[in-house]
């Protein structure tokens, strides 16, 4: 059974050069993480962002506009998908992030065999989901970066509370499942059963794995209100 793969069909170009003034993050510390599943495959951190930070993200995000994203579908060997985003390219932003929005020291020890953690991604996306938008089941590619440095982790801070609009994981059923899913994909023809689920928090910082250990996930569809999440990557330098 093959993967549907994240789309990046937008209606038209969301990346810009100019990045929009966001919010100042005060510095964090004392976050928790909360380990869902296990090998540190997936973990949420409370309190990433204030609530009135993460208000200010979605007031700044309303101001610059978004632009309507969709796919081709599972016909076309991609997810379906029906949400808004901005996406663009901010250094300072994704340093703040990591630095004073404790990710940095909540990563640390997130290292695996090839690499360790040392920063986010500068390409920031924030999706909005309205009621009935979704995001199909489909998994995370990495990215090579250039200089030893590659993507390992799915970053994602929820800006809002909403109905529904729960991000559902998915895997093998059976005896250690949950650790088989880490070492290898789901086989084809294994059981779909739900291994996790998160709900939309302001603040919630949800991290998980991706590329060749990516666990098929959707953004199931928003009931009520509006779903915002900021997004990025962790970014691993070669040992």
């Amino acid at each position: 059974m093959a993967h549907l793969q994240n789309p990046q069909r937008v209606a038209h170009s969301t990346c810009s050069n100019r990045a929009p003034k966001w919010p100042r993050i005060s510095q964090k510390s004392g976050l928790k993480a909360q380990h869902l599943l296990p090998d540190d495959c997936m973990v949420q951190v409370p309190g990433c962002l204030t609530q009135e930070e993460a208000a200010k993200f979605v007031t700044v995000a309303e101001s610059v506009g978004f632009q309507h994203s969709t796919s081709r579908g599972p016909a076309y060997g991609e997810a379906f998908r029906d949400n808004d985003r901005i996406q663009f390219q901010d250094q300072q932003l994704a340093d703040q992030l990591w630095q004073a929005a404790g990710l940095q020291q909540l990563c640390a020890g997130l290292g695996d065999e090839e690499g360790c953690p040392v920063r986010l991604n500068p390409n920031i996306r924030i999706y909005r989901y309205r009621p009935g938008q979704k995001f199909g089941k489909h998994i995370d590619e990495s990215n090579e970066l250039g200089c030893g440095q590659y993507t390992q982790y799915t970053l994602l801070i929820y800006l809002s509370t909403c109905g529904g609009g729960e991000t559902i994981f998915y895997g093998e059923s059976g005896p250690a499942a949950a650790h088989a899913l880490f070492c290898r994909p789901r086989r084809a023809g294994g059981r779909n059963c739900k291994l996790a689920a998160v709900t939309p928090q302001p603040g919630l910082a949800l991290l998980h794995r991706h590329g060749d250990e990516c666990m098929e996930h959707e953004a199931a569809a928003v009931t009520a209100g509006i779903k915002y999440v900021l997004r990025s990557d962790v970014v691993f330098q070669q040992c």
